[in-house]
């Protein structure tokens, strides 16, 4: 008996051993193959920079510093229509991407200026950026940000009662702690029944499937060691309780963000309130990660009228 035991634990450390070795090769191939693709991400860089610099200036933003930092404020987009009854009803509330580390609310300005002209009142939030300043500052300053525009809105008598949360990038992953994160929303007494609908762009919405070499190093920029990183996940606050619309679209070979993080938060979602997200997933083998968070605001990068579908589905939930 004792030696038919010891030949099943030898057959199970042998079978574990082949798993370990198939689970290591496919991991390198899924390495390889992102790797490949980051070069297709590197090609959309020069177009966007193109767009960019092309891109209508002429609407300007108000600003509103809500803090000391240089990085703490917010600008706002008055919708672009002299006819009162063209105005949306919704509230775009916008928060750029870059890692954490990178960019301001002032270099997303084509993103405010694409959403005022579509008739939206819109706001973009500045936050501090890593590695300066670690995780929870960037969603403390999101909260404050979101405040202040409230604060502003209500000076000017436009009614907040419908907000569309959009993010790109590590974007989408602030704005869903924005929108999912009760703790915060206790902390700065933020009512979650003002969220009509959150979007996210590529956004790292479960940090659990953030393994990538690309990623992974953010995150360790972004959070102390030894900090407690569920805290900082999306994934891990959504419980049932919210009644947000959500819309997740990605790219399938998004080489920086795992295409499992919109898959992963919508099917959460849907496991409470069935139908309350949906997931878009492109499988265009030109849709990279940037052309996607940022290029949709360019009409001539836009080649899936990703960003029309967007506005349809605005429309659509209200």
């Amino acid at each position: 008996m004792g030696d038919n035991n010891k030949k099943i634990e030898k057959e199970q450390k042998k079978i574990e051993e082949k798993k370990a070795k198939l689970d290591e090769k496919d991991k390198k191939l899924k390495e390889k193959i992102r790797r490949k693709n980051m070069i297709g991400e590197y090609l959309t860089y020069p177009s966007m920079a193109i767009n960019f610099l092309k891109a209508d200036k002429k609407i300007k933003p108000e600003k509103y510093q809500y803090d000391k930092n240089k990085a703490q404020y917010i600008l706002y987009f008055p919708p672009q229509t002299k006819d009162s009854n063209e105005i949306k009803k919704q509230i775009i509330v916008y928060i750029y991407g870059g890692g954490w580390k990178e960019g301001t609310a002032n270099l997303y300005r084509f993103v405010g200026r694409r959403f005022a002209k579509e008739k939206f009142h819109t706001i973009l939030l500045g936050y501090r950026l890593t590695p300066k300043y670690k995780y929870p500052c960037q969603i403390e300053d999101v909260f404050a940000g979101f405040n202040k525009a409230l604060e502003i809105l209500k000076e000017k008598n436009i009614s907040y009662s419908d907000i569309i949360v959009i993010g790109s990038s590590a974007g989408a992953h602030l704005g869903a702690l924005l929108v999912y994160n009760k703790e915060m929303h206790k902390k700065y007494n933020v009512d979650n029944n003002l969220f009509r609908g959150y979007i996210s762009l590529g956004g790292p919405t479960d940090l659990n499937v953030c393994t990538n070499e690309r990623i992974m190093p953010m995150l360790d920029q972004l959070f102390e060691e030894g900090y407690n990183r569920e805290l900082g996940n999306p994934y891990y606050h959504v419980d049932g309780t919210e009644k947000t619309k959500v819309l997740c679209i990605h790219s399938e070979i998004d080489p920086v963000c795992e295409v499992q993080n919109a898959i992963n938060f919508s099917n959460k979602i849907n496991s409470f309130n069935s139908g309350l997200a949906d997931c878009i997933i492109f499988e265009n083998k030109n849709i990279y990660h940037n052309d996607l968070v940022n290029g949709i605001f360019f009409e001539a990068m836009d080649s899936e009228h990703i960003l029309e579908k967007v506005f349809e589905w605005i429309v659509k939930i209200n």
